[in-house]
């Protein structure tokens, strides 16, 4: 057989030796983590460069200058060191392994793995660690990060023990598949615009804000009952109750909304309230004259022109007035009109017959065919012959009665091109209630189109107008132009607490037009097809910004009212609103019930609006608001909210899971010093640990036969062997030895015996529960210390024996299968962990 010529002779290695020998005496006054000096920490950054920088200088001509500060203090001379590191081949360093361990090939193998799983782990650790965390970035961090700087440092435990986690990193690490929610969020109804009411602002605005939360309280309490409740009297009474300017125009709103008949269309109701507040007006003044007559109609409208028309020497203010018996005569007939009084009216024409012009006998017949008509219009064939006398005779009359201009444009709809007459409209109330009388919303395909006045048109000579034109009256002016949408933005901006509640008075009586999706435009009003369209689930939760919090009852009373509209969309918006409120505000018992210690479960106030949120039973409450809400939680990573919402909505299966997230996390993120049973985080009921938190949960459910049935067998056994791990981990804590491994060994996870056993469970590792996997790591290095600190009391002992060496043998038999285990997971590990188990099994070697 040739010889290998490559091999040093003997003395060549009895001086590599020598060398090699000095080099170990003398790295032995280096600092070390023990030593005085401390210990140098780099950052990821820092590592990564100088790392760099060493990869970018491999080729050159002297691979070690680097070594050369390293090896100064040796006194080797520099030019010996490459030979010397040339004559170390793996050969030779194998051969001085082997005879250690004679007759045990099994032991060279695995030491020889260990050395090069060594530098493997050195070689990768840098680059796997850069790529993972630029994946980690590219992932997860979608994010501003002036915006939540202090959340990042929190989450990444800046300024924190690096060895003491916290209970919201061990949280955050439990939920290894849901990622961070620090990017866009999602549309929100509660927050998605702008509120200037703040109901603590003083005591007039918290009084104000309670007696409307009262109002809205038994309005929803009468919508359950079906018992008798107005809200618009109510609202009524509490306004009255006030003398602001302000509030005499959101009074007038309110009556209007009072007197609105739905029957008669926008146009016909504003004319009609229009009617009526202008006789009430006139009542009143009549009051005051005790010496005209009886309180006729009639003479109550003659007095009211008597004191409006003239002026103080007694003529008259409008001239070409037609007298009779010293009365106005179209006067009179116009302002019965204007009070809605067409029956007075007819009686004052067929009265005084024999007084008008001989042309104008024929509007008796046009008048009286006006009267008797449910829609007070004329017949084709009167309205022509109207129309001709009126455009012969009494549109170009020079001298002619402006009154009787009116009320001829009022009965035949004459001369739409030009609707204003300045001298009969003295005020914006009388300019409103002649443009209403002139809508007609139904034509026939034979109407001439200059005939032709809608509400539509009047609306966009309103608008046209702007609130310029109408100083302080133009909540009024668009309330009576049917304008509902507009009127209830313009409000907001006067008043937003009265407008709010104008616009649920609007609602509840079918009057808005409501915008049925999100939307994200600053503007409460938008245009669509039909009109203009109301935020209004937006306008009721703006409103609650300033009282969510303290006051979360109030705020879900609001928001069940967005349902108020019925339309499908808008009440998916309301339950949307409603686990957005349970979200935000925590306040889970009060909204959603809560749990008792037996596992039943007590009604939230939510619930007890079921009827009102369109859901039919307590079953469909738990799936559309409470289980809702728990996967929303769930997603943004708030694990014990979704923990709690999950038992709200009976979803006891997933709560055993998230139950095994939390212990997972715990159990395999905390530092193995830390006692896991002083963390205090929400429970159910108060401040608990979560392993109590998991016992308790577990005591009740496996109690309970109908609960039990619903949670998997593998949740179930997850659940039993992640509470045993903690039973382990605290006998580590209490220096237990023996009793760790009886309990390690009980759970038949770790090859305690050799052989095929060990390719078996590690074969088996990769089928365990996530929870249970990630806690196998901790599980190696409890029992690792377990059996090294064994190992070290018995060799402390003063009796030495048989038995102690047999105990020693069966630790380091038990350590070794444990050790192959983790060499063949060891990848599915953190590569600090596997370090950490090889010192301790070097250790096991010292003892």
């Amino acid at each position: 057989m040739a010889l290998n010529t490559n091999i040093p002779t003997d003395a060549g290695v009895q001086q590599s030796r020598n060398i090699i020998g000095r080099l170990v005496d003398d790295s032995r006054e280096l600092p070390t983590s023990h030593s005085e000096l401390g210990s140098i920490q780099l950052s990821i950054n820092e590592i990564r460069r100088r790392a760099h920088e060493l990869r970018s200088n491999k080729d050159e001509s002297s691979d070690h200058s680097k070594a050369h500060y390293l090896l100064a203090a040796s006194g080797l001379p520099l030019q010996d060191i490459d030979s010397s590191l040339q004559e170390l081949k793996p050969k030779q360093i194998l051969e001085q392994i082997v005879p250690r361990f004679q007759g045990s090939n099994l032991d060279a193998y695995l030491v020889n793995k260990k050395n090069e799983s060594i530098l493997f782990s050195i070689e990768h650790l840098l680059t796997d660690a850069s790529h993972d965390f630029n994946n980690f970035v590219d992932d997860n961090l979608k994010m501003n990060w002036k915006d939540f700087e202090n959340d990042v440092r929190g989450r990444f435990g800046i300024n924190s023990n690096i060895k003491e986690m916290s209970n919201n990193d061990i949280l955050e690490s439990s939920k290894d598949h849901t990622p961070p929610s620090w990017g866009a969020k999602d549309s929100s109804v509660l927050n998605n615009g702008t509120s200037k009411v703040d109901v603590n602002a003083n005591q007039l605005v918290r009084e104000k804000f309670e007696s409307y939360a009262k109002i809205i309280y038994l309005f929803n309490n009468s919508r359950i009952s079906s018992s008798k409740f107005s809200l618009t009297a109510e609202c009524l009474k509490l306004l009255e109750a006030r003398s602001d300017f302000r509030t005499k125009h959101m009074l007038e709103a309110w009556k209007f909304l009072d007197s609105y008949d739905k029957s008669h269309g926008r146009a016909v109701s504003s004319k009609k309230y229009l009617e009526k507040q202008f006789f009430e007006y006139v009542d009143n003044l009549y009051k005051n004259k005790i010496n005209e007559g009886l309180p006729t109609n009639i003479n109550k409208i003659t007095s009211f022109i008597q004191n409006k028309l003239r002026n103080s020497n007694g003529t008259w203010k409008t001239p070409n007035l037609m007298i009779v018996n010293g009365t106005p005569i179209w006067a009179l007939i116009f302002y019965l009109l204007r009070a809605g009084l067409v029956d007075d009216a007819l009686e004052v024409l067929f009265n005084n017959k024999s007084s008008f012009k001989k042309m104008e006998h024929s509007f008796i017949k046009f008048f009286k065919a006006y009267a008797s008509s449910s829609t007070q219009e004329l017949p084709s064939e009167l309205s022509n012959e109207l129309h001709t006398e009126y455009n012969q005779h009494i549109k170009s009359s020079l001298d002619g009665d402006p009154f009787r201009l009116a009320v001829y444009k009022i009965i035949g709809r004459c001369d739409l091109t030009n609707k204003n007459i300045p001298e009969v409209t003295m005020s914006i109330e009388d300019w409103l209630w002649l443009h209403l009388t002139l809508v007609k919303e139904n034509y026939s395909n034979t109407d001439p189109i200059y005939e032709k006045f809608s509400l539509k048109d009047f609306q966009d000579i309103v608008t046209s107008y702007g609130s310029s034109k109408f100083p302080n009256q133009y909540l009024q002016v668009l309330l009576l132009s049917g304008l509902f949408e507009l009127a209830i933005d313009y409000a907001y901006h006067i008043n937003e607490m009265d407008a709010v509640h104008l616009a649920i008075g609007f609602a509840n009586n079918g009057l808005l037009k409501v915008q049925t999706e999100s939307s994200t435009m600053p503007e409460l009003v938008s245009m669509g097809q039909q009109g203009y369209l109301l935020d209004f689930a937006r306008l009721l939760g703006n409103y609650t910004k300033s009282f969510r919090y303290s006051d979360p009852r109030i705020a879900s009373e609001y928001l069940s009212l967005i349902a108020l509209v019925d339309d499908d969309k808008l009440v998916k918006i309301c339950h949307a609103a409603l686990r957005e409120l349970v979200l935000e505000t925590n306040e889970f018992s009060i909204l959603l019930g809560r749990v008792n210690r037996d596992g039943s479960r007590v009604h939230g106030v939510i619930e007890e609006r079921l009827q009102l949120l369109k859901l039919a039973d307590e079953n469909q409450f738990l799936h559309t608001i409470t289980e809702q809400a728990a996967r929303k939680a769930d997603d943004d990573g708030r694990l014990f909210d979704s923990l709690l919402l999950y038992q709200l909505s009976e979803e006891y299966n997933i709560v055993i899971s998230i139950i095994n997230d939390i212990l997972g996390g715990l159990l395999s993120n905390s530092d193995l010093q830390q006692n896991i049973l002083e963390a205090e985080v929400n429970s159910v009921n108060d401040q608990q640990n979560p392993l109590i938190l998991a016992g308790n949960l577990v005591n009740i459910y496996f109690a309970n036969p109908e609960i039990s049935k619903q949670i998997s067998v593998k949740n179930r056994e997850s659940c039993f062997l992640l509470l045993k791990l903690a039973e382990i981990r605290t006998a580590f804590q209490k220096s237990e030895w023996q009793y760790l491994l009886s309990q390690v060994e009980d759970l038949d996870i770790l090859p305690f015996t050799g052989g095929q056993t060990i390719r078996r469970k590690a074969q088996e590792f990769s089928t365990l529960n996530a929870n249970i996997m990630k806690c196998i790591p901790n599980l190696l290095v409890m029992t690792m210390t377990s059996i090294s600190k064994l190992i070290h009391s018995l060799r402390e002992s003063s009796f030495a024996s048989v038995s102690i060496a047999q105990q020693i043998s069966s630790l380091k038999t038990v350590a070794k299968n444990c050790m192959i285990y983790a060499g063949m997971i060891q990848y599915k590990m953190p590569r600090e962990v596997y370090s950490v188990l090889i010192d301790l099994d070097v250790s096991l070697e010292i003892f």
